[in-house]
């Protein structure tokens, strides 16, 4: 341009270092606000908490402008830090090494002081020594912070250049702010996996049955106790439905109560006869709830289940109680008029076997008559016990001749019902310790119900051995060859008042037999074999406990 007659060059200079900082801070802050963008993205998702930490010192070395980038955290037993992500380190050392954390060095210092600290040149620094790690990789300037989490010091954060730099404010803020998120999200992570820890410990010793599927019915899950209750192993039930529980029992309609119910939010609670996987069948409590999700939406279904087979068992046991109360009502009322004409009988019956004009079989006979009156006369006075039951006068028992006392009472039965008997009994039969009068009434009433059983004939085998069970015993069984027992028969057949149907007697003598063997400390089982009549087993102690 021209200038005083001649040409010349003019130079406009202007100070453009405040628009370059500007600049420089704001494009550092948009680098700085990413990356706490990429780490809310990933900490709100389910990425797993090492690709988190992963990314978090990748994301902030290239934010800082810094070669050395790591998260330390503390361990519980000692003042170590494991060294749990990092960049700019060799890669083997990263889960595998520790550093001290103590307040020689920089990361203990942070951590003692809970503040954030910055080293122009960690070579000069009098306040702590570099580490080992540090050394080893070159860094020289860095900052180190400690990772809060409610005024707990979780670990530090630390980020290293390898050259002489300084550090500002807003660098510190930065990664305080990326050190604290990730130190949260790790605590609250842990803290949900210790809570997801105990509801699955919970859920695994829970005593009841418990049960999740998807909402299409899928089971998701199936405890230790749905295993023993079902018979179905966790990995055999994973993956069906609920129907490998149906039992029958229950008709559409049950089921159809049950979908309305959970479909539409409710619980369904209700008892199920469910079937295990042997086919026996198990009556349970169950309830079924829908579990939703915060707005309310049904992710799952869970099932508990409350065994009540020994709950049921004790209100049989109630029931029974009830019922034998009743029998021994019954005796009492009817005591009086049998004890009348059965003192007579007896009476009459020891007059006639004094007579010597009889025939001698005839007198034996009027003697076992007597007896049995006699007996029969203990067994109303001991029945009507039933509420204030008295000891058994217990003393040594033949059961063979027993055997042949019973036999020889019902032989006209037998032989008007054309019953055969077959009798096996062990040579080295040992005697045992009872009332002779109760147990004869117990052999009488089982021959009877046999007899009765074969109605158009047939066989009965009387077996009696040997058996130690508890203690040294014997076995008395009762085999017919009659029709039988029906299965849900024989669940009721020690119910007072339960007849099976026969047009004679009022159902008590089972209900009677079964008490006399348990004050025996006996046992008495009774089966059905499909088309093989019925094994009545009777086993006594040879001594009673107690």
């Amino acid at each position: 341009m021209p200038y005083h007659g001649a040409t010349g060059v003019l130079l406009v200079l202007q100070d453009v270092t405040d628009r370059m900082l500007l600049a420089q801070e704001a494009s550092q802050v948009a680098r700085f606000q990413s990356v706490l963008a990429r780490i809310g993205t990933l900490a709100v998702s389910d990425a797993p908490a090492q690709e988190l930490m992963n990314e978090a010192v990748r994301h902030t070395a290239r934010a800082l402008e810094v070669e050395l980038c790591k998260i330390l955290i503390a361990r519980d037993n000692d003042d170590h830090l494991a060294v749990v992500a990092g960049i700019g380190i060799e890669e083997d050392l990263i889960g595998k090494l520790t550093i001290e954390g103590g307040t020689h060095s920089q990361a203990g210092f942070a951590i003692r002081e809970r503040v954030p600290v910055a080293v122009r040149d960690l070579r000069k620094e009098t306040r702590f020594t570099p580490s080992k790690l540090l050394t080893e990789h070159g860094g020289i300037a860095g900052m180190c912070v400690p990772m809060l989490v409610e005024d707990r010091v979780y670990g530090v954060m630390t980020a290293h250049s390898k050259q002489v730099r300084d550090f500002t404010e807003k660098e510190q803020e930065f990664l305080c702010t990326v050190a604290n998120t990730i130190a949260t999200v790790l605590e609250r992570r842990r803290r949900a996996d210790t809570q997801r820890d105990f509801y699955h410990r919970l859920f695994m010793s829970a005593q009841d049955g418990i049960m999740l599927t998807d909402t299409d019915g899928r089971i998701l899950e199936w405890n230790p106790a749905l295993e023993r209750m079902t018979g179905w192993t966790r990995d055999e039930a994973l993956g069906q439905r609920p129907t490998i529980l149906k039992s029958g029992k229950h008709g559409p309609e049950f089921y159809g109560r049950l979908w309305q119910a959970i479909r539409s939010g409710q619980p369904f609670v209700d008892r199920f006869v469910n079937r295990r996987k042997d086919g026996s069948e198990v009556l349970v409590w169950e309830s079924v709830n829908p579990v939703k999700d915060r707005d309310g939406t049904t992710q799952y279904y869970m099932a508990i289940l409350t065994d009540l087979s020994e709950r049921e068992q004790m209100l049989e046991a109630l029931r029974h109680a009830e019922q034998v109360k009743l029998v021994g009502q019954l005796a009492g009322g009817i005591l009086h008029e049998v004890r009348n004409p059965l003192i007579g009988l007896g009476s009459l019956a020891t007059h006639l076997a004094a007579q010597e004009e009889l025939p001698q079989a005839a007198r034996d006979r009027c003697r076992l008559i007597a007896r049995e009156a006699a007996r029969i006369d203990d067994l109303l006075e001991s029945h009507l016990g039933q509420l204030r039951p008295q000891p058994f006068d217990l003393q040594p028992c033949d059961l063979p001749s027993l055997i042949d006392d019973t036999l020889i009472l019902l032989r006209p039965n037998l032989t008007k019902q054309h019953v055969r008997v077959t009798k096996t009994i062990a040579t080295d039969l040992p005697m045992v310790e009872a009332s002779r009068a109760h147990l004869q009434q117990v052999c009488l009433n089982i021959t009877m119900n046999a007899i009765d059983a074969m109605a158009g004939g047939g066989d009965l085998t009387v077996d009696l051995r040997p058996e130690t069970r508890r203690t040294p015993g014997v076995l008395m069984t009762f085999s017919d060859s009659g029709k039988g027992i029906p299965p849900d028969d024989l669940q009721r057949i020690f119910e007072p008042f339960f007849t099976n149907g026969k047009a004679k007697g009022v159902g008590l003598g089972l209900t009677i037999t079964h008490d006399i063997i348990e004050r025996h400390g006996g046992q008495l089982m009774i089966s059905s074999p499909a088309s093989k009549g019925a094994i009545v087993e009777v086993w006594l102690p040879v001594k009673r406990e107690g």
